[in-house]
């Protein structure tokens, strides 16, 4: 997958841009505050349907603009798209060869991105690693997008069903009947959403593995996985063990669900541990292993992407190099230099671009954001 153009116009500080990028390697310089990253998040809007900075629909558009729009022309299976994306302060269209469409329906337009933040996920919260996971489902499996989607929309809907018996703006008998129809529903989701977590990353320890032991090539690293319910160990669980493990907490929550008012069962409550050499990487690793796993994590992801779908997704890298020791850096510019992707590298020291492969690569310096060169 390639994207041969990019369009931006009232996106953050961008009027009106067009840039032309290299299928292979594309290096985008410059001073911070310049817009550097409002190119890589502008890749990332149209490739997986959000932002990775979390920002409202209002930060997106350029100050006194009503809306902004992001436009790509993508080649990917020996076909062109034409991506767009009109931004309001409320909404959020997205078009593919000028049809309206559903973010769900970017099955064949992802990517990959290292961030500063990205690198310290392991010892972030459990929703940080949560989404790691849930990025992977919803990139490598067929019904992940679906299922992430309506799990958080029944999840919601039993959010408020449970915050309303709880505030007693329904009757208790009501409040229970409602409750009762909707468990079945929820149960399903959420032991799919679970079982899909647990089977990706069964899928991509190997890799990882892989990828860990490339980056320490002096020494021999073993890499695995916890998924925990309930403070136990489910990573090798199957599906009925799953919906027999949640529907028996639900039933012991219950009571204490209906005193919360919120849901206390389910995905949005599990969490993942990353073992290194046996050891919950949370306590038992240097900063610098940790940022290990994370970038062979990605780099995992990358290549199982690959190996599912058949072409690598984008490979997004947001000012990271500046953050990995020279092992890492070199570990992860060897990837880049022997992998089939295309790549957007941001960053403010230009010394580091002599380590990247130049044969097919081009450069963007960006100034007030504009690009310059």
């Amino acid at each position: 997958m390639v994207i041969k153009s990019l369009s931006l116009i009232n996106f953050r500080n961008f009027a009106a841009t067009d840039i032309q990028f290299n299928d292979r390697l594309n290096i985008i310089i410059g001073d911070n505050g310049q817009g550097k990253t409002n190119v890589i998040e502008a890749i990332h809007l149209l490739t997986e349907g959000e932002s990775f900075r979390y920002s409202k629909n209002e930060n997106l558009i350029q100050l006194g603009q009503q809306n902004s729009f992001v436009r790509a022309q993508v080649f990917n299976d020996e076909l062109d798209y034409k991506l767009a994306l009109k931004l309001t302060n409320s909404t959020k269209n997205l078009l593919i060869n000028d049809k309206p469409t559903s973010v769900n329906k970017l099955r064949k337009i992802s990517s990959v991105l290292f961030s500063p933040e990205s690198l310290n996920i392991v010892k972030e919260s459990s929703d940080e690693r949560r989404q790691l996971v849930d990025q992977l489902v919803e990139q490598t499996t067929i019904s992940g997008i679906d299922v992430i989607r309506e799990y958080r929309k029944v999840l919601k809907t039993r959010n408020k069903l449970l915050k309303d018996i709880t505030e007693e703006k329904i009757t208790l008998k009501m409040g229970m009947d409602t409750l009762e129809s909707l468990n079945p529903s929820f149960l399903k989701l959420a032991s799919e959403l679970t079982y899909l977590r647990i089977t990706a990353l069964n899928e991509i320890r190997n890799e990882v593995e892989l990828a860990l032991n490339n980056i320490h090539s002096s020494t021999s690293v073993k890499f695995d996985f916890d998924y925990i319910i309930s403070e136990k160990n489910h990573k090798n669980s199957n599906l009925e063990t799953v919906i027999e493990s949640l529907r028996k907490r639900m039933t012991e929550l219950e009571n204490a669900e209906l005193k919360t008012g919120v849901s206390l069962v389910g995905p949005q409550k599990h969490d993942v541990i990353f073992l290194y050499n046996g050891n919950d990487s949370r306590f038992y690793c240097s900063q610098g292993q940790q940022r290990s796993i994370i970038l062979a994590y990605k780099m995992a992801q990358i290549v199982y992407h690959q190996k599912v779908h058949g072409f690598y997704p984008i490979l997004l890298l947001d000012d990271v190099l500046s953050e990995l020791d020279l092992s890492k850096q070199e570990s992860l510019i060897s990837t880049l230099n022997q992998t089939e992707t295309q790549t957007f590298v941001t960053t403010t020291d230009v010394t580091l671009l002599s380590k990247l492969s130049m044969d097919k690569a081009s450069v963007f310096k960006i100034k007030n954001g504009q690009v310059v060169v």
